[in-house]
């Protein structure tokens, strides 16, 4: 009798447990909202307070960028630090998945190969070679690693029986392309509607690589060619 009591009392616990973290999860979209703003908001601190001790030679706007970007490389880190397996700083199921990583990662980069250099307005083109050599990895390790993680954990079912896609899949996509709003201080607001656009298809693509493999780092490798072409798109 006390062993099914027992074996009772865990079952109803673990029936507990999902419906606990979806409570949990207005946290979670709080937090990752707050993590989002201090994206924008942190790195850019971190190079106005650092600049005057640059000597006048490097006060320009490159190397202005390539600052900006070791800030939000800095940033990210301090975020999966704690916990790099859960944030995807891993290697993953690369063989079991290796053909369908292939396709979601070549069509980005296939799509902007393909329209961005047809483009009337192509911001990236004079910028350092930091947005796309440190950015990618800063960005995703925040967005498709330190947030998809955290949904991850307390939102962890499909969006529907029929469609094998995670609810954290969407919910990291959607914050990693409200994320780029802050780019209408310096690009005009057509493109960066637009940019919202591309960056939720795009973080769709790279959650599916993450969900897949539990690694970013598929994802981040087409993400910096993605960047790698709009940078050479003179």
């Amino acid at each position: 009798m006390r062993i099914t009591e027992g074996a009772s009392s865990e079952m109803i616990e673990m029936e507990r447990q999902p419906s606990r973290r979806r409570e949990r999860l207005p946290e979670w979209i709080l937090l990752a909202s707050l993590v989002t703003l201090a994206f924008v908001a942190v790195p850019r601190w971190v190079v106005q307070v650092s600049w005057r001790w640059f000597p006048p030679g490097m006060q320009t706007s490159r190397w202005a960028d390539w600052h900006y970007a070791l800030a939000q490389l800095g940033f990210a880190l301090l975020l999966v630090i704690g916990s790099p397996l859960r944030s995807g700083l891993r290697i993953g199921a690369f063989r079991a998945h290796w053909w369908k990583l292939l396709i979601v990662c070549s069509i980005p980069i296939a799509l902007t190969a393909g329209v961005y250099p047809q483009l009337a307005n192509r911001p990236f083109a004079h910028m350092s070679a930091g947005m796309w050599l440190i950015s990618p990895l800063a960005q995703d390790m925040v967005f498709l690693g330190f947030l998809y993680g955290r949904f991850e954990q307390f939102l962890p079912g499909y969006i529907h029986r029929r469609v094998p896609i995670r609810w954290c899949v969407p919910l990291t996509a959607a914050f990693f392309a409200v994320w780029h709003l802050h780019n209408l201080e310096t690009m005009p607001a057509g493109y960066v509607m637009f940019q919202l656009g591309y960056t939720f298809l795009g973080g769709m693509l790279a959650g599916l690589s993450r969900q897949w493999t539990g690694s970013i780092f598929y994802a981040t490798a087409a993400h910096m060619a993605v960047n790698f072409i709009a940078w050479t798109a003179n």
